[in-house]
């Protein structure tokens, strides 16, 4: 799996373009030119940007309910979603933007231009920090933009343009609550501003609030059990071995030899574990997941600007955002190699003393009873009388612009700012549990000196193991059977700290070049600048969390780190021809930065674009852009810590090898017991296995390449309409990514690659195994290994009219919009020499969240007087199991779900503007209550892609907008 995305509108009677635009603006320059994204020089009103760029109005963001800005951009087809509402596990209460499905962190996200604040180690922007009742408008560049904007845009630009230069009191008012009356969200604002001193100064203020409640797996019939694929192409309940009784999987047990292994009943007799049928032994985790997080939020966002003359004008901007994001799991399991008292244990029959001291016995028997004193396994264990499992995500995020701009002379302008940013987050943790305590309460003390142990007599070791409690010993044989004690000795509250501060320094020159130094008689455009970036995060965590001692949430070590870049770069558009035969005109654009980072030293990157429109009608354009990424803190800075991704062992059971010969001779060599090889006793516990990651401060950049050519067509048809039509391709080589590709990756070709792979072979050391042959854990440390290579075709169409050719115009004038990507390749590639796996049009193994060939959106909308309609139309088309991109796959490997056929979300609204002061919209998503795709073993959560499909079902919202 791929470890590894402004111009004022009209909303009268007549709608403005509303998803897709091929010529998108960025922040006015003045009344007369524009900035596009992914460019800093002014340019003229009717200048169509020669890179192609999708924008989403404000208008979308109120006629289809959006509260949160991520629910509208992932419709966007450019976009694969990344962490959404829905991010439960994993997650961590941040929603983000991912283009191209090339990974979030190359992915720039800016402010009006700038460059916003980010959350974490991965630099990567919280986009729930920008609230929809402040944006303007989006717009969706993609391709390289590294020379414009600096590293991170090498998949391409999100830019939010925030309103600015507002005057009056506009408050507004949402909500919005599933057909089964649930997944509710409430929000509001309130947004006052005015214009002081004859109109050179305006100042303006909204604050915002937003509460989304929670909804549980177990409210949906198609998540409320976890499934698993049953062998026969159907699915079954599924779950986790880790149960409430506990298991243990091992060999030699006794009457269970034939079985996977054994469970607890609460007498403490033992029975084989049910691992298959309608009715089985594994837990069922599913319920108790939240499949919406609930939220909190508060907003706050100024803005000021004063023009002293037509020199100096000051401006600032100030954000704040405070939000809340709980996490809930289903109760901790513990997997782990443990010592527990067995020998006359008050908690296991006489029977199962005798079956577990024959296959698990450690061979001391004090009073030659034929048991043993104690014994070892690996024991899974769902820890319910604990508690459960809860995380609590509270983030503090704050950004301050400030900066002077103004007219050189008549021809040059400049902007200067300093931004200041900074995030803070607190996470507090229930429900874990400290490994030591477990240990430690297993082995009971002695109570009468004669080997009789007594239950209540305490634990072998007296000490607290760093609990406020003394220990008690732990009964972890049946279902309950753990006294309040116990959990309260085994028990431990843990949280987390962490600090991203981010500083931009910048000052940019826009203007002309003089006269007679232009081939034509439109003058050269240029712009150059200077830039100073400072990055730096550190994460504190308490001391169970620091030291991986904890079982529940994940283990993770402190980090603290930070870098800087200083950078140089310029920008030329220069017209070549203009109003000759078959050319209206031919532009050429020119883009250079330099750049000097702390971490990787100096990097270049450049473009070079163009366009020629042969006519009114046809206009060609095209781009080529190098573009780079440093590697981000995490990367660099991270020490060692745990992960337990999904992965098989090719020496187990399940492994898929059972009977190769080449693969038992490598199992046997890197240290599996010839007993235990091709055995239930290597299958990792849950299906995971534990991955030790850190950084390499050794890292270098990450280099890309990115090509666009397209087509604009504007025939003389209707009031307007235009067809785009662009070709993308985007190369980037030295991908940073965990040795390997990952944990399921590296076992597979220690063991089953003939030329990377065997004894000696790196990836085979990164192997580390108990001495009963299962794997403690896997290395997997960054280094610039991977590469990423995506290609595709982006249309776009837009028609604006009235319908009189409908008859009369009854229906007043209408506008239909169309998006469309088509993917033709989507390919990543682990390590050089690796199986290339094509990801376009698969999903789950090897792929990840589902990357459609085809998807489009579209808008239909009529208006006239004062009712507003607007119609939309998701398309996500056929995806296929990404097992079948192995090499050695074969009929009959595929999972009972291998393929999910094309999915269709239609949704409809209509906005009443009532008068000048109030707007009313009512509408519904997914209006025909299209559920989501359910699938077995290779779903991301509650069986199936919750950030893809959609999992709520029909939804009502309804907003209002007063205005004065």
């Amino acid at each position: 799996m791929r470890t590894f995305n402004k111009k004022t509108l009209l909303i009268g009677t007549l709608l403005s373009s509303a998803l897709v635009s091929t010529e998108a603006f960025a922040q006015s320059a003045s009344d007369d030119e524009i900035v596009v994204t992914g460019s800093r020089i002014q340019r003229t009103q009717d200048f169509v940007a020669n890179s192609p760029v999708a924008t989403v109005d404000e208008v979308q963001f109120e006629r289809t309910g959006t509260i949160n800005t991520e629910q509208l951009l992932n419709v966007v087809p450019q976009t694969v979603p990344g962490l959404t509402r829905t991010s439960n596990n994993p997650g961590n209460g941040t929603a983000s933007v991912d283009l191209r499905g090339l990974g979030s962190n190359r992915t720039l996200v800016l402010v009006n231009g700038r460059r916003a604040q980010p959350t974490g180690a991965a630099g990567v922007v919280d986009i729930n920090t920008i609230p929809p009742s402040l944006i303007e408008s989006v717009e969706v560049l993609t391709g390289g933009a590294s020379s414009v904007y600096g590293a991170d845009a090498i998949a391409g630009v999100v830019n939010f343009i925030l309103k600015d230069d507002f005057e009056g009191v506009e408050a507004r008012a949402g909500f919005q609550a599933t057909d089964k009356g649930d997944a509710e969200t409430y929000s509001a604002s309130v947004t006052v501003g005015a214009n002081f001193d004859d109109g050179r100064g305006n100042a303006a203020a909204t604050i915002g609030y937003t509460n989304r409640s929670a909804l549980f797996q177990g409210d949906r019939d198609f998540s409320n059990v976890a499934l698993f694929d049953d062998g026969n192409g159907g699915l079954e309940p599924g779950g986790s071995s880790g149960v409430p009784g506990t298991s243990i999987f091992a060999g030699g047990l006794g009457d269970f030899s034939d079985s996977f292994g054994v469970t607890f009943d609460p007498d403490g007799s033992a029975r084989p574990f049910v691992t298959a049928g309608q009715v089985n032994d594994f837990y069922n985790y599913a319920p108790v997941n939240f499949i919406q997080l609930p939220q909190e939020r508060y907003t706050l966002f100024t803005t000021a600007d004063y023009e002293i003359n037509e020199h100096f004008e000051v401006f600032v901007e100030g954000r704040f955002v405070q939000s809340e994001v709980p996490q809930e799991l289903a109760p901790t399991p513990i997997f782990q190699t443990s010592t527990f008292s067995l020998d006359n244990s008050p908690f296991l029959t006489p029977a199962t003393q005798q079956l577990l001291s024959d296959a698990l016995g450690d061979g001391v028997d004090t009073d030659g009873d034929g048991i043993d004193d104690t014994a070892t396994a690996f024991l899974r264990r769902r820890l319910v009388e604990v508690g459960p499992r809860q995380g609590n995500d509270n983030r503090q995020t704050f950004q301050l612009i400030g900066g002077l701009r103004g007219a050189i002379n008549d021809s040059m302008n400049y902007e200067v700012f300093f931004s200041e940013g900074n995030t803070q987050n607190s996470s507090f943790q229930n429900g874990n549990v400290n490994r030591g305590r477990f240990d430690q309460a297993l082995l009971l003390a002695d109570a009468d000196g004669d080997g009789n142990v007594d239950a209540g007599a305490g634990c072998s070791d007296g000490g607290t193991n760093g609990s406020t409690v003394p220990c008690a010993p732990l009964n972890i044989f049946g279902a309950g059977n753990i006294s309040p004690e116990a959990a309260e000795f085994l028990r431990t509250a843990v949280s987390t700290t962490d600090e991203t501060i981010q500083r931009v320094l910048q000052g940019n020159v826009t203007g002309e070049l003089g006269d007679g130094m232009s081939l034509t008689d439109t003058p050269i455009g240029f712009a150059v600048g200077a830039e100073y970036i400072e990055n730096s995060f550190v994460f504190r965590p308490s001391q169970d969390v620091a030291a991986s001692t904890i079982a529940g949430f994940n283990g993770a070590p402190p980090v603290e780190g930070g870098f800087d870049v200083y950078s140089a770069y310029g920008e030329l558009a220069v017209p070549l021809v203009e109003n000759v035969a078959f050319a209206q005109s031919i532009n050429l654009d020119l883009a250079g930065r330099v750049s000097d980072y702390s971490t990787t030293g100096t990097q270049y990157s450049y473009k070079i674009g163009g366009d020629w429109a042969v006519n009114d009608l046809l206009r060609i354009r095209g781009n080529y852009n190098t573009a780079v990424r440093a590697p981000n803190i995490g990367e660099l800075f991270s020490p060692q810590g745990e992960n337990f991704p999904g992965a098989d062992d090719p020496c187990a059971a399940d492994g898929g090898f059972v009977g190769n010969a080449s693969v038992a001779a490598i199992c046997t060599a890197t240290g599996v017991p010839a007993g235990n090889l091709f055995t239930p006793t290597l299958n990792p516990a849950a299906g995971q296995v534990r991955s030790l990651a850190g950084g390499n401060p050794d890292l270098d950049t990450e280099t890309a390449e990115t090509f666009t050519i397209g087509a604009v067509i504007s025939p003389d048809l209707f009031d307007s309409f235009s067809l785009a039509v662009d070709y993308y391709d985007i190369s980037i080589d030295d991908v940073v990514t965990t040795f390997g590709g990952g944990t399921d990756n590296i076992l597979n070709t220690c063991y089953t690659d003939a030329e990377l792979g065997g004894v000696g072979s790196i990836f085979c050391d990164q192997v580390n195994r108990r001495a009963d042959g299962t794997i403690d854990f896997v290395s997997n440390l960054q280094a610039n290994a991977a590469g990423l290579d995506t290609t595709g075709i982006d249309i776009a169409a837009n028609l604006r009219t009235n319908t009189d050719f409908l008859g009369g115009g009854l229906l007043g004038d209408m506008y239909l919009n169309y998006l469309g990507t088509l993917v033709l390749s989507n390919e990543f590639q682990a390590f050089e020499g690796d199986t290339v796996f094509d990801c376009a049009g698969f999903f789950g193994n090897n792929c990840g969240e589902p990357d459609p060939d085809y998807r489009h959106y579209v808008t239909a909308g009529f208006s006239k007087g004062m009712l507003n309609t607007q119609l939309t139309w998701q398309m996500l088309g056929s995806v296929t199991d990404g097992a079948e991109l192995e090499p050695d796959f074969t009929a009959g490997d595929e999972q009972s779900v291998s393929e999910i056929g094309a999915e269709h979300y239609f949704g409809a609204s209509m906005t009443a503007d009532i008068n000048d002061n109030l707007a009313l919209t009512f509408g519904v998503n997914n209006l025909l209550d299209n559920g989501p795709p359910v699938i077995g073993d290779n779903d991301e959560q509650a069986n199936t892609y919750p950030s893809s499909y959609d999992v709520f079902g029909r939804t009502f919202f309804a907003n209002a907008k007063v205005s004065f």
